[in-house]
């Protein structure tokens, strides 16, 4: 029994869209593992503590970026705009730094930022590249069947 071309080329395009979906799904955690992006720290509410939505329930010495010797800052609040009112501690792991305002903030922070940014921008590209992949290889694949018709 042989195949009508209709039946190759949807066999073809099924083909090409598995292979596509997993070699692009491949680039993208490739792309995020080469990016180094803490998942946990960008998607989570890396908030400091703020005396005006806050009140501070302890208070430790860190080392922070732009100041000498150790400060004192608010290591554990209870934020009063949280419904939940669960207690928001700092994040030891995660360098303090302080800025020209005079407001601490994560170090890193800003450079995950722009990771992440990077990150985004990848994963379009692969999935245009990806899409774009497909037309030109199911048309090329139709010319084909077209031209072995005639």
């Amino acid at each position: 029994m042989t195949m009508t071309p209709e039946t190759r080329l949807r066999c073809f395009t099924f083909g090409v869209t598995a292979f596509l979906i997993i070699a692009c799904n491949a680039l993208l955690l490739g792309g995020l593992w080469a990016s180094g992006l803490d998942l946990d720290f960008v998607l989570s509410k890396s908030d400091l503590y703020n005396p005006s939505q806050g009140h501070c329930v302890r208070v430790a010495w860190a080392d922070v970026t732009g100041v000498d010797g150790p400060i004192q800052v608010c290591s554990e609040w209870l934020d009063t705009t949280d419904p939940t009112g669960q207690v928001h501690t700092l994040r030891t792991e995660e360098p303090l730094a302080m800025g020209k305002d005079g407001n601490l903030y994560y170090e890193r922070r800003r450079q995950t930022d722009y990771r992440l940014l990077g990150l985004v921008v990848f994963s379009i590209l692969v999935i245009v590249s990806g899409a774009r992949m497909k037309q030109c290889f199911i048309g090329w694949y139709r010319d084909r069947l077209q031209q072995s018709e005639h």
